[in-house]
């Protein structure tokens, strides 16, 4: 009787040790000063830089610390954005920025402010649901949700309320 207790014993934790499965380890790399450039036809279209940026493979994303995104048209800045921290994906190169985004056009010096803006990469578009503030020479623009190029020169304020400078006669 003894003897048949101790083979169930046995059985009970050659079983249990063969369901044990350790979690795999996610491979993650961290990275000082990242700077990462994009082209378009041949040209250089923006860069992105980050303080530290971790890389993680698995999930095909890269978590920034304290990114900047400068956009470039026949060579020049044309426009920046910062924010406190972001995410770049890696495998479409989208970013989604957040905490205190801003976007400088230095064209035409409109300013974009809000917590969360997505920039994707395929249809070069800046995104969001959050609320928006945008600071134009001519006004002041404020709503829910926006579409807009990189350089500001086309926006879509969604849920939109305007203020706008009269100017000295």
């Amino acid at each position: 009787m003894r003897l048949a207790r101790l083979a169930v014993l046995l059985a009970l934790t050659a079983a249990c040790g063969t369901k044990r499965t350790a979690a795999p380890e996610e491979r993650s790399q961290t990275i000082e000063g990242l700077e990462l450039r994009q082209s378009a036809a041949g040209r250089p279209a923006w860069t992105l830089k980050a303080r530290l940026a971790s890389l993680r493979e698995e999930q095909k994303k890269a978590v920034l610390t304290e990114p900047t995104m400068s956009f470039l048209r026949g060579g020049k800045v044309v426009s920046r954005v910062t924010a406190l921290e972001g995410e770049g994906a890696t495998d479409t190169r989208d970013v989604r920025l957040s905490r205190s985004v801003t976007l400088d056009s230095l064209d035409d010096h409109s300013r974009l402010s809000t917590e969360v803006l997505v920039f994707d990469s395929k249809r070069q578009r800046f995104t969001t649901d959050r609320e928006v503030l945008v600071k134009r020479p001519e006004g002041v623009l404020r709503g829910q949700g926006l579409e807009a190029t990189p350089d500001l020169s086309e926006i879509r304020v969604f849920n939109q309320r305007t203020d706008i400078k009269e100017r000295p006669r």
